[in-house]
């Protein structure tokens, strides 16, 4: 990535505990910088530490501080050299972020009298979503109508949701129709006539989105599926057979004519 990267912050759901405990949902982007900060500081407070328990099982003290003293940097080479500590903020910033630092972080904070302020962070680390290969795997015309079958896919995500619309252009509008479903197939039937011609897949995740369009239309008029010529296709053959019948009958008259002249010239 290009250029200095800056901290995501993804506050997605704050829940209030008792007990002075607040847990938020996280999601972060692989490869990218992510900053866990507390909503609310309080006063006063004497030491903090960070910790995490990983969806792999593993736990890591990752800082301790307090007001007189350097933060103590946990010595896991886990996050080694890819977190940094802000005290001004106690928030903690890990660059780059990796999937496998999917977990449950806990910034447990004294404030005195044998009391813990407690904040955890529920986070989730997903893949950045690329644009998604959108593929005809059929396309076939039959009594005016084409039937095309649309895959979307995005080669090595997980967690990914699929969704379809149409429209008249290439470029998305507010006047799109949205299609049901979340599936990465979908089945088109479309008429002749028809203007919504172009679909397109959006792959999503909780952090990210990308998306790809296809002309439909293009594809059934195409000499491959001949939904172009279908309507004439029948005249074709039409055409074809009566001149197979005409020959046919050309061909008798013709071979009647020299079996009779044959048969005159021997008498």
């Amino acid at each position: 990535m290009e250029g200095a990267r800056r901290p995501s912050l993804f506050f997605l759901l704050l829940v209030l505990q008792p007990g002075g405990c607040n847990e938020m949902e996280v999601a972060a982007i692989a490869e990218e910088s992510v900053q866990l900060q507390p909503v609310k500081l309080p006063e006063p407070w004497t030491g903090i530490t960070w910790k995490v328990t990983l969806d792999s099982a593993e736990t890591y003290r990752i800082v301790t501080f307090n007001k007189v003293e350097p933060p103590d940097l946990g010595s896991s080479p886990h996050f080694i050299n890819r977190v940094t500590f802000h005290p001004e903020s106690l928030s903690l910033q890990i660059d780059p972020v990796k999937k496998s630092d999917s977990g449950l972080y806990t910034l447990l904070i004294d404030i005195g009298g044998g009391r813990e302020d407690i904040t955890k962070f529920r986070v989730s680390v997903f893949d950045r979503v690329r644009q998604p290969n959108l593929t005809v795997l059929s396309a076939h015309a039959e009594l005016g109508q084409c039937n095309v079958t649309l895959s979307c896919s995005v080669p090595g995500a997980d967690r990914v949701t699929y969704g379809w619309s149409r429209g008249t252009s290439q470029i998305p509008s507010d006047r799109d129709h949205q299609l049901p479903g979340n599936q990465s197939l979908l089945l088109v039937v479309i008429n002749a006539n028809s203007s919504d011609v172009f679909y397109r897949c959006n792959a999503s995740n909780r952090v990210s989105w990308d998306a790809d369009t296809v002309d439909v239309k293009s594809l059934c008029d195409s000499p491959a599926t001949g939904f172009a010529s279908s309507p004439a296709s029948y005249c074709q053959v039409k055409g074809i057979l009566l001149l197979v019948v005409l020959g046919a009958l050309v061909t008798a008259i013709v071979m009647v004519h020299i079996l009779t002249r044959d048969k005159e010239r021997l008498d």
